[in-house]
This record gives C-alpha cells, structure tokens and sequence, in this order.
C-alpha cells in the first residue's frame, strides 16, 4: 500500500469519526429521547454508554432521525417472531454441524497412530 493511499484512508476515518463524534454528542443530549422512549429521563452513565454506538454507527442513526421512528411492536408478537426464528435455526445449526462432521476428510493413516510406529505403504 502507498503511503498516499494509506494517508487517504487515514484522513478518511478520521472525518467518519469526527463526525461520529458530532453526531454523537448531538444523539446523546437530544437525539436519544426522542428516539427511545425508554430512555427519557435517563442518567449520565447510561448516556455515556451509548456515545461509542453513536460514534459509530452515525449515519444509521441520522437515517432513522430524518426518517422518522417506526412504532414500536408488542413484546408478545416480537417473543412470537423470536420463536419462530430460533424453531428454524435450530435444526438448520444442527445440521450444519453434523454435516461438516460426516464430510471433513478423514486423517492420513500414519498421523492416527501413536508415535514411533509408521505403516508402509504398499505399491499396488
């Protein structure tokens, strides 16, 4: 990598973040509230946490200021959707570990046996 390169990308981060670091401040004292209910009212520490999540993920969060908040769901229907999801992973997991245990190929003969003590191989 050129050092032109590198200090383009360097100086790139630097503006994503700075800007992170704006945005951030802005979501934490205004933005947070707004967004969150749950999170009126709340302390220091809590708005503390949240700044490294906003620095980061800033453009997401300007997204769904300018757009609006969706309504929020019934945590029934959320739970209902969080089984169904987990009833399908759960076997397709599974399956995915049995079947990556059937097909990995099997060890050379010589490397299962203990130490010291070599098969030869036979010329066919």
């Amino acid at each position: 990598m050129s050092i032109a390169l590198a200090t383009a990308l360097a100086s790139a981060l630097g503006f994503y973040l700075l800007l992170g670091m704006a945005y951030g401040l802005y979501f934490i004292t205004f933005g947070a509230q707004s967004m969150v209910p749950a999170a009126r009212g709340s302390g220091l520490g809590f708005r503390l946490m949240t700044l490294p999540g906003a620095v980061l993920l800033w453009p997401v969060l300007l997204a769904r200021l300018i757009k609006g908040y969706p309504k929020p769901e019934a945590p029934r229907a959320l739970r209902q959707a969080h089984v169904r999801i987990w009833m399908f992973l759960v076997p397709l997991v599974a399956l995915g570990i049995m079947l990556s245990l059937m097909l990995r190929p099997a060890p050379p003969l010589n490397e299962s046996l203990p130490k010291g003590l070599i098969l030869e191989e036979r010329g066919s």
